[in-house]
């Protein structure tokens, strides 16, 4: 298979002395098959004399021809689509992109409040979007532990100037909270780092392992640890706790961090310990969905997400198992939210369990959807390049107001008769595959989509400025908000072609120890570790790897998790019968 999108084939002919010859399919033109075709009508057919264009088998040999030439083109292609066929059988899901992450720190909170999942916040001109629905807390850190000085105020920190390296101690910090916390109470935090530059590290890799306590009128208590993004203090993040006992109930709440097990190679540098921290996604939610049930003892229901409090909302009743009819005209749905109202309800004199699609101000007017036909493989092309396509849900028209769930699965192993698939290019929506498939009702604008987010991750990924205000401020009124680190992770998806390509480079180099210089280059990249160096040489049939960290390591723990896991991650590469020795000394 070659890289210019034709697909070839190899034949070896050893008798004659050749060697390796590349084929391609026939890429005959329409003139040559018509030419073809026309030689052989005195051999096959000697009695066919009339030739002219009028003549009906002439007409038909024509259609053949072009027939014949369109397919030996198309047979010769290598289309995006056959190469997600070759990632499904190297068993690679294809790559769809990734949506920029960031953490945004909402501060002046008055009073506790439920900032909902989705709330939009702005970047200039870029939207980020809360991941989940966070309780604010009215609640501060009053106080900052400095060891001998004692508690001084909390925003002496957040300068590199004023950073605090924490103490090789077994309480590494403390700090003070203007209120105290109660039994039962989750309480979550943002810790800003000085990070190192390590390897990235694997899943669950720590130095240490931490214990969070809290001051009780019975002395310190241990809190359980439901969230630790810091990797034990390594990286910037957030930290979770949930509260056993309620703390003393004068002078406010202490917290403190302790060493329970390990040693750092390098102590963290601290930056700022931050309440009300919420993670964002660089996305751009169109329209969403809710369910709820209506009966007589519930007339009326709260809507929750950001979308349906700010948003348009339709109502839709369920009347079997994915068929749904449209009720808005029979419901009252309140005003969107506002500083005075921060609740909006919708009304409803029955009994029903409803789906609520809440989209975007203007989302409605801006996008009208091709007609469905009633073709099997009806394809219909949303507006926008940056689809994020695991998000995206919809309902056809069946009938006077009345609608079907599409729910979407792989037609080549699930039939399912309401199937429906992504195109090849584009933002391009397949109903069926083109053989299998429910033959939708025809509709000139029967599409709803009830779920829909576009992303533009490149750009999250390079620079996003400063988070400075939600996108309707004054529905928090005096609440401020910001990023204390850019965004990060953001992409755009990658066509399947060069992925395939990426995926076929990397199986021609496998990465096995050959040389010294190979276990110097994989030795460096251990995940988790701040290497500075690495030398490696063989001694009789065994090979010796000395690895110099970033920083001295004072302590034996530290050198042997350092030797422990340059020596796990090597041995995958490791020659069979070849001995296996690493050693952890000092830079010279």
């Amino acid at each position: 298979m070659e890289g210019n999108g034709s697909v070839t084939c190899a034949v070896t002919t050893e008798e004659e002395g050749m060697g390796t010859e590349t084929m391609k399919l026939d890429d005959s033109s329409y003139d040559l098959i018509w030419e073809r075709a026309t030689a052989g009508l005195a051999d096959r057919a000697a009695w066919w004399t009339h030739r002219a264009a009028s003549d009906p088998g002439i007409t038909l040999m024509e259609m053949w021809a072009v027939l014949c030439d369109m397919q030996s083109f198309y047979l010769d292609q290598m289309q995006e689509g056959h190469y997600r066929g070759y990632l499904k059988l190297l068993g690679m899901e294809p790559d769809e992109g990734r949506c920029a992450r960031a953490w945004v720190i909402f501060g002046k909170v008055g009073t506790n409040c439920i900032l909902p999942a989705g709330v939009r916040v702005l970047a200039d001109t870029m939207v980020f979007e809360t991941a989940e629905e966070t309780e604010l807390t009215a609640n501060r850190i009053c106080g900052f532990y400095r060891g001998a000085d004692g508690y001084q105020a909390s925003g002496m920190l957040l300068s590199r100037k004023n950073r605090l390296s924490l103490l090789k101690a077994k309480v590494l910090f403390s700090f003070l909270l203007e209120k105290s916390l109660q039994a039962g109470h989750r309480f979550t935090f943002y810790v800003l780092l000085d990070e190192q530059q390590r390897n990235p590290p694997e899943a669950g890799f720590a130095l240490v392992r931490l214990v969070w306590e809290y001051r009780t009128g019975n002395g310190w208590q241990e809190a359980r640890t439901l969230r630790d993004d810091t990797r034990g203090l390594l990286y910037s993040g957030c930290i979770c706790l949930e509260i056993g006992t309620s703390m003393t109930a004068e002078g406010g709440g202490e917290i403190r961090c302790r060493v329970a097990q390990g040693e750092y190679d390098q102590m963290p540098v601290l930056y700022k310990v931050s309440l009300n921290a919420v993670e964002v996604i660089q996305r751009d939610t169109r329209c969403c969905q809710e369910y709820g049930v209506f009966s007589e003892s519930c007339a009326r229901i709260e809507l929750r997400s950001y979308l349906a409090r700010t948003g348009n909302v339709r109502v839709f009743a369920e009347q079997e198992t994915g068929l749904w009819r449209e009720i808005t005209s029979e419901c009252v749905i309140g005003p969107p939210v506002s500083p005075h109202s921060l609740r909006r309800y919708v009304y409803f004199p029955g009994s029903a369990r409803c789906r609520f699609v809440c989209s975007v101000k203007g989302f409605e007017e801006e996008y009208v959807p091709c007609p469905v036909t009633g073709v099997t493989g009806q394809r219909i092309s949303l507006p926008w390049d940056n689809v994020l396509r695991d998000s995206v849900e919809l309902m056809l028209a069946q009938e006077e107001g009345l609608y079907r769930d599409y729910r979407r699965t792989d037609p080549e192993e699930v039939r399912w008769d309401n199937a429906w698939h992504w195109g090849e290019t584009g933002s391009e929506i397949v109903l069926g595959d083109g053989r299998h498939g429910e033959i939708p009702f025809p509709s000139g604008n029967g599409l709803v989509l009830t779920s829909l987010a576009l992303f533009e991750g490149e750009k999250g990924n390079v620079s996003i400025g400063r988070i400075t205000k939600p996108e309707a401020p004054e529905l928090f009124p005096g609440i401020t908000c910001r990023n204390p680190l850019t965004g990060k992770e953001g992409r755009n998806r990658r066509r399947p072609s060069e992925q395939f390509r990426e995926a076929g480079d990397g199986l021609l180099q496998p990465e096995r120890i050959v040389t010294g210089k190979d276990a110097e280059i994989l030795a460096g990249r251990t995940p988790g570790l701040l290497i500075r160096a690495v030398r490696a040489e063989w001694r009789e049939r065994t090979l010796t790897v000395t690895v110099v960290p970033k920083v001295d390591l004072e302590s034996e723990f530290c050198r042997q998790v350092y030797r422990e896991r340059v020596e796990k991650y090597l041995e995958q590469y490791r020659p069979a019968g070849i001995g296996l020795r690493v050693w952890i000394t000092r830079g010279e």
